[in-house]
């Protein structure tokens, strides 16, 4: 039987009062307040953007969420999870100074900003999910503790995956960090050693050190490799190479095991709203100027099915674009998270658009 999913549509040009109500508009769609009871503790998951990172779903945008969530007698708060690799996201204290720069602040949004897997990303809760390639997932313990739960994605591309979106955003957004490491350790990078020029960057970045020079090019050590990507992020001439079509299936895999344990453990009180805006060919962990956009503005989506509103994202998308993301983004078939999280029977990719 085919999903529901609310579309609320946006065009450029909007005014951002205009996106912002539309947002309380998709929410009342779909009657997303209908999960929330008083006193209840209510996550809204959120990115918060990469430093430097310029596509990111703005938190003024947000804030008819909030408004919603009190006035169902919830007590909403923002949250993510540390990243694997270095930078402004790999602890808690730094993760919610970067927020509160980009205007996640309690005076700001009406709501704070709690990191859902502690201090350094190491807290976890066990959660049972009998996957093709994992029995259990460990999911964030605020995630699993919070008493209902609003995915807010922000429909991007991405290096690895091809697609970001709202099982992405449960998956590696809501993980643990053995959990991230678990998913990353699929994907194992080399060097192009004609390519490289011993600059040296990739070593800086590497989170675990894998990573030296010999001779006249940097060698990754594949044993002490995570995966985690962020030496193809730190190289600007190209050198570091992936297999992804050999890697990323497998690590989508794993990414939808992950998702379906934050699904199956909230039961009956979690939805999705996916933001179809400045969709770039980069996910928001990335840099990025609002020059990199592929599709400006498309619409607003909400689903309580994880699968089918990432179906409906990439399918809007590309009528937007005249032809699928993987021909102008980093031709990585996205398929395999949504078959696999379907497998799992946490969604469907059959679903009915409802236009608002």
């Amino acid at each position: 039987m085919p999903s529901t999913v609310w579309m609320v549509p946006i065009v450029e040009g909007d005014a951002p009062d205009a996106v912002r109500r539309k947002a309380g508009v998709a929410w009342d769609a779909a009657g997303l307040s209908r999960l929330i009871r008083p006193a209840d503790l209510v996550a809204l998951k959120v990115h918060f953007g990469e430093e430097g990172n310029h596509n990111f779903v703005r938190p003024h945008l947000l804030v008819p969420l909030v408004e919603r969530v009190k006035a169902a007698g919830g007590k909403p708060f923002w949250t993510d999870t540390n990243t694997l690799y270095v930078g402004a996201r790999s602890n808690a204290v730094d993760h919610i100074a970067l927020a509160h720069a980009h205007g996640f602040t309690l005076e700001d949004t009406g709501a704070p900003v709690i990191i859902a897997d502690g201090l350094t990303g190491r807290e976890e809760i066990r959660v049972r999910v009998d996957g093709r390639h994992s029995a259990e997932v460990g999911i964030a313990p605020a995630a699993a503790a919070c008493n209902a739960l609003v995915a807010v994605s922000h429909a991007t591309g991405h290096v690895v995956t091809g697609f970001g979106g709202a099982l992405k955003n449960l998956g590696m957004g809501l993980s643990s960090r053995k959990g991230k490491l678990y998913q990353h350790s699929v994907v194992k990078p080399k060097v192009h050693a004609a390519s490289c020029t011993a600059c040296g960057t990739c070593l800086a970045w590497c989170p675990v050190h894998a990573i030296s020079i010999v001779g006249d090019s940097a060698l990754i050590d594949p044993k002490t490799c995570i995966g985690c990507g962020e030496c193809l992020t730190a190289c600007r001439i190209g050198a570091v190479r992936f297999q992804w079509r050999m890697a990323s299936a497998g690590l989508q895999e794993r990414m939808a095991e992950q998702a379906a344990g934050v699904v199956r453990h909230l039961s009956g009180r979690i939805a999705f709203m996916t933001f179809v805006t400045d969709v770039g060919k980069d996910c928001d962990c990335m840099a990025s100027r609002p020059r990199d956009v592929l599709v400006k503005a498309a619409g607003i989506l909400v689903s309580y099915d994880p699968v089918a509103i990432d179906q409906a994202a990439l399918d809007l998308v590309a009528s937007h674009l005249g032809r699928p993301l993987t021909e102008v983004g980093h031709a990585i078939d996205p398929t395999p998270q949504l078959d696999a999280a379907a497998a799992l029977g946490i969604g469907s990719r059959d679903y009915d658009l409802v236009r608002t």
